[in-house]
């Protein structure tokens, strides 16, 4: 199987990565692209490292064009924003439109198109919680992360006869460097955990591993929040 994995450098890319590490991985990365070699020999992967700055639409367009046939497609790449919306411009939302939204569907758009119709391919897209419920101070990254969630819904219904199954994940705080924030943060969201703990990138990964799975062959259009009971 080969599996490709956008955002791959991250703590849940590379949580994705492990978690397929019986594939051929295909891992994307842009600022990230050493630590993804150095997890490439340290946990001797079979992997290509394609990089790309997805903010870039011209270098997206090639990137594209050069991306081999799938089998599967994990995107995780994103990056958070924090603030009020008076005070962020819409330079700062055209760079989370660019990376969540448009470069995750124009990549879409090319891997369908080349693949056979009778060959399979499933995707997974991680969003957010915020996506599904919106959160105060970070209004553009839930704008953002909600329109992968309409994309998911209703391109499943169009790709399904195609033979592609599309789903995504909404983690809720997972354990990682960018909701590293100060401590009274984390233990404030602790506190309203049901389950008592902050999610692993690990949760993540295996919740994907699943949807990739002959196991969930029935699931299409489907959201999965990751979250321990929090929202």
């Amino acid at each position: 199987m080969k599996t490709l994995i956008v955002g791959a450098s991250g703590a849940i890319g590379r949580a994705v990565s492990l978690a397929f590490r019986e594939d051929e991985l295909i891992l994307h990365a842009n600022d990230g692209r050493e630590r993804l070699r150095h997890l490439i020999d340290d946990e001797n992967l079979s992997a290509t490292l394609l990089p790309c700055d997805l903010t870039d639409r011209e270098a997206v367009e090639s990137w594209v064009q050069d991306m081999p046939d799938v089998d599967r497609m994990v995107y995780v790449a994103g990056h958070a924003l924090h603030g009020l919306v008076v005070d962020q411009s819409m330079d700062e939302l055209d760079r989370l439109y660019d990376v969540h939204v448009r470069a995750m569907i124009r990549l879409i758009q090319s891997v369908v198109a080349s693949k056979p119709y009778n060959h399979h391919l499933d995707i997974v897209i991680v969003s957010s919680v915020w996506g599904e419920v919106g959160a105060a101070a970070e209004v553009f990254y839930s704008t953002v992360k909600a329109a992968q969630l309409g994309f998911v819904k209703a391109f499943a219904r169009e790709a399904g006869p195609f033979n592609v199954r599309i789903n995504a994940v909404t983690p809720g705080w997972i354990d990682t460097p960018m909701n590293d924030t100060v401590e009274e943060s984390k233990q404030s969201v602790l506190d309203d955990i049901p389950l008592g703990r902050l999610g692993a990138a690990k949760d993540v990964a295996n919740t994907i591993r699943f949807l990739c799975s002959p196991d969930a062959s029935y699931m299409t259009g489907t959201v999965l929040r990751i979250d321990g009971g929090w929202q």
